[in-house]
């Protein structure tokens, strides 16, 4: 019989670190590497939520009325207060797992077969390794969760994108009905999902610039384009903006002919550009992937499948800068315990739990957050969906 100390099975003892100091590894180690994630357009909310039932003001663009011109000794009518409109809805609980067991206690122990200290080390970064992967975890469903709300106006939980989990549960964006355009029969951009053969009344450019004048006739000055980095790609390929960038790189073109040579001579970076000059806007590739995890019976094996979390097929247009908040839920700060230890991230609103289970000899790390990224100008985001 092989008689070992505790330390093995608390991998923060067998780091030298005290549980009461879990929340000071987690900051030190991971200070700017997630806490400084950029969303485009979205931000932690600055003030927690107490339950998960939210209210938002939607905002407004900041306009000034006019002063009233009056005669010099006439009164003048006070000016109307502005009203509010709230939105409100529903924040979600995600949480992840991930146990510490047998096989990397005997890869702790082999550590120490060779040198003392290598334990130490050894178990530094497979702690590091866990905390990383929790945190990861999050930041890449907190992207989907961003990603769906432009592109679909809602985050929509199926058994595809949420595997063991709650489905057939919807979280609306709110963007108004008539803010989207689709796209029907030739005048679809293609006329299949590979975007193999084009709309034969498609007009990319046209539809860009009419969504983009939209936005401009209610207010909003600066428009910014956005779009999964694949459909970019195709888009760049589409003949009519292969034309009009070839025109407008060479007005001297004899023909459209001659200007789609001229557009496909130049790179992807090069086309972004010069379209970017021509519908007068700035686009926005999104290229992020979500990993998703099932156990597949019959092969008896882990599935790992990758989603894009940008939908195909469709064209977000809104306002630079700032479009909404990342809503979240304080949690609740339950005793660690003589076997446990926790610690906080994202604004506190993640809460991480470590403890062991003697009787197993299996150690724990969970990971519990309640979020929900919420756009705060639904009536400025315009979707075009180029493929019904």
């Amino acid at each position: 019989m092989h008689a070992t100390g505790v330390n093995y099975y608390d991998l923060l003892q067998a780091a030298g670190i005290n549980p009461q100091n879990l929340q000071a590894f987690v900051d030190g180690y991971f200070a700017d590497k997630y806490n400084t994630a950029k969303w485009d357009g979205f931000s932690f909310d600055l003030f927690p939520m107490m339950n998960y039932t939210y209210q938002q003001f939607q905002q407004e663009l900041k306009m000034n009325v006019m002063a009233t011109y009056v005669n010099p000794d006439s009164p003048t009518k006070s000016r109307s207060t502005e009203g509010f409109e709230l939105l409100s809805g529903t924040i979600p609980t995600m949480k992840t797992q991930l146990e510490r067991d047998e096989k990397e206690v005997r890869d702790l122990m082999n550590a120490q077969a060779f040198q003392s200290n290598n334990v130490v080390k050894a178990a530094i970064s497979l702690l590091h390794k866990k905390v990383d992967d929790m945190l990861g975890s999050h930041v890449n469903s907190i992207s989907y969760q961003v990603n769906q709300m432009k592109s679909l106006g809602a985050l929509t939980l199926v058994d595809a994108n949420n595997p063991g989990g709650i489905v057939n549960v919807t979280f609306s964006a709110q963007i108004p009905t008539a803010n989207t355009t689709t796209k029907t029969s030739t005048a679809m951009w293609w006329t299949t999902s590979a975007h193999t053969t084009e709309g034969s009344a498609a007009d990319p450019i046209k539809d860009m610039k009419a969504q983009i004048r939209a936005l401009k006739d209610v207010g909003v000055i600066a428009v910014v384009a956005e779009m999964d980095q694949l459909f970019m790609e195709d888009l760049l390929g589409h003949s009519k903006v292969l034309t009009a960038i070839g025109y407008n790189t060479y007005v001297g073109s004899a023909d459209a002919s001659a200007a789609i040579n001229t557009g496909t001579a130049l790179g992807d970076d090069a086309r972004k550009l010069v379209l970017e000059r021509i519908i007068g806007c700035p686009i926005i590739a999104t290229d992020h992937i979500a990993t998703v995890e099932t156990w597949d019976k019959p092969t008896m094996a882990i599935v790992k499948t990758q989603i894009r979390s940008f939908a195909a097929d469709v064209v977000v247009f809104h306002p630079a800068g700032p479009l909404g908040v990342i809503k979240h839920v304080m949690p609740i700060i339950p005793p660690a315990g003589a076997n446990g230890a926790i610690a906080q991230y994202f604004n506190n609103s993640l809460l991480m739990r470590i403890h062991s289970d003697i009787n197993t000899n299996v150690q724990y790390f969970n990971t519990t957050q309640a979020v929900l990224a919420v756009i705060d100008k639904p009536k400025y985001v315009k979707r075009l969906v180029v493929l019904a």
